[in-house]
């Protein structure tokens, strides 16, 4: 495979797409976490502990911010359009699918250069990263979106788990958690406040509603989860991201193909989770009923399957996307990870591109700055080397620039 291409823009081409970059800097998407590494040259996956970032205890030296030297371009009313999929190199559709972590309320120079060279496309926002109130998040979106305008990128996707009760990096909307909503019209009405408050930021992307059936006192999801029945959890799953996409917001369908049984937490420990193919297949529901939506995503779960899936977490396990996932949905909807730096995931060697080979799009990184910088370094090679197919990458590319299109323009 020949390596990446670089793309050349036409002279002025950097100003194009900043009116409706402009209409975004108020409304745009993403994140989570995950890992990089160095390069690799077998491009067979080895069940080997070798890490592909550093240990979370590196993270203040990874994300110390720095101000930028450039300055935000006034948006304009008369560019074009932005960059479309279809004009992407394989590195620059490589960076589409990066969801980044930052700390603090300044974005680093080192982000703020990746963003504008088309190394990262999304962003995810925590509570370290939003202090201030309204203004700070507005400002704070305006400056990272301006940095994508700048390069002539797509605009980004803004992030954030804004679940409900303890579960939100924001306040406000919704107060209760998910066990405590009530009826699913409530849910709905729900789903839309939260969608304008986040639109009022410029977040463009919720990582929620959960749609893991509890099994009950044993969960580690507690009152997350908005019930033990399938179809209950169906109904106010789905209703909350309708209320979303009603706001023009992306919902995100989790935790694929289910949270509800596990009783540790997959951020901190590698959690199994047992029961039959049959037994999991129970808890699709609400995949089943909204999944194929245009603007809901689904977030791979990095919990291990060892009956239903095999031995490795289903996020880079290909079973759970091209038979699972597309048994549940009766379709192929844009998928994200969860936190790729987590232990579970960790304990594999290379895992975002054994992710990105069994069929994720976004890869999210959650924990530290430098984790998505090293991965998406790896993964540029591991493309020019034929270890990931440039077709695959430029497929999900695609697919997250159509998903922009309907959430952050």
């Amino acid at each position: 495979m020949p390596a990446p291409r670089t793309r050349k823009l036409a002279p002025g081409a950097a100003s194009r797409g900043r009116a409706l970059a402009h209409g975004t800097a108020v409304a745009l998407v993403l994140g989570l976490a995950g890992c990089g590494g160095g390069d690799d040259p077998d491009p067979t996956p080895r069940a080997a502990t070798t890490q592909e970032a550093p240990p979370v205890e590196t993270r203040a030296a990874a994300t110390t911010t720095t101000t930028p030297t450039t300055t935000e371009a006034a948006p304009t009313t008369t560019a074009e359009a932005p960059a479309t999929a279809s004009e992407l190199s394989d590195a620059e559709a490589l960076g589409q699918m990066v969801v980044a972590r930052f700390t603090g309320t300044t974005p680093s120079s080192a982000l703020l250069g990746r963003i504008e060279r088309g190394e990262a496309g999304g962003v995810i926002l925590f509570k370290d990263n939003v202090t201030g109130g309204t203004a700070q998040v507005q400002r704070l979106v305006r400056r990272l979106q301006a940095a994508a305008r700048r390069g002539d990128r797509p605009p980004l996707l803004v992030a954030i788990d804004q679940e409900g009760g303890e579960i939100r990096r924001l306040p406000g909307p919704p107060a209760a958690d998910a066990a405590n909503m009530g009826t699913a019209t409530e849910v709905r009405r729900q789903g839309r406040l939260t969608a304008r408050a986040l639109e009022r930021v410029g977040v463009n992307l919720d990582l929620a509603p959960l749609a893991d059936v509890s099994s009950g006192p044993s969960s580690f999801l507690g009152d997350r989860a908005f019930g033990r029945s399938p179809s209950r959890v169906a109904s106010r799953a789905c209703a909350f991201a309708d209320g979303l996409r009603s706001g023009g917001v992306g919902a995100t369908l989790k935790h694929f193909p289910g949270l509800g049984r596990a009783t540790t937490n997959t951020d901190f420990d590698r959690t199994r989770i047992p029961g039959s193919l049959s037994t999991i297949r129970r808890d699709y529901a609400a995949y089943e009923r909204c999944g194929k939506a245009a603007t809901t995503i689904v977030m791979m779960s990095s919990a291990i399957y060892p009956d239903a899936l095999g031995p490795d977490p289903a996020v880079i396990t290909p079973a759970a996307y091209r038979r699972e996932l597309r048994r549940a949905t009766g379709g192929d909807p844009l998928t994200i990870s969860d936190d790729l730096e987590t232990p579970a995931v960790q304990a594999h060697s290379r895992p975002s591109r054994r992710a990105v080979n069994a069929g994720l799009d976004l890869l999210l990184y959650a924990r530290t700055e430098r984790a998505s910088a090293q991965a998406y370094g790896v993964l540029v090679k591991d493309v020019a080397a034929g270890r990931i197919e440039a077709a695959r990458v430029q497929d999900a590319a695609r697919r997250i620039v159509a998903l922009k299109r309907r959430i952050a323009e």
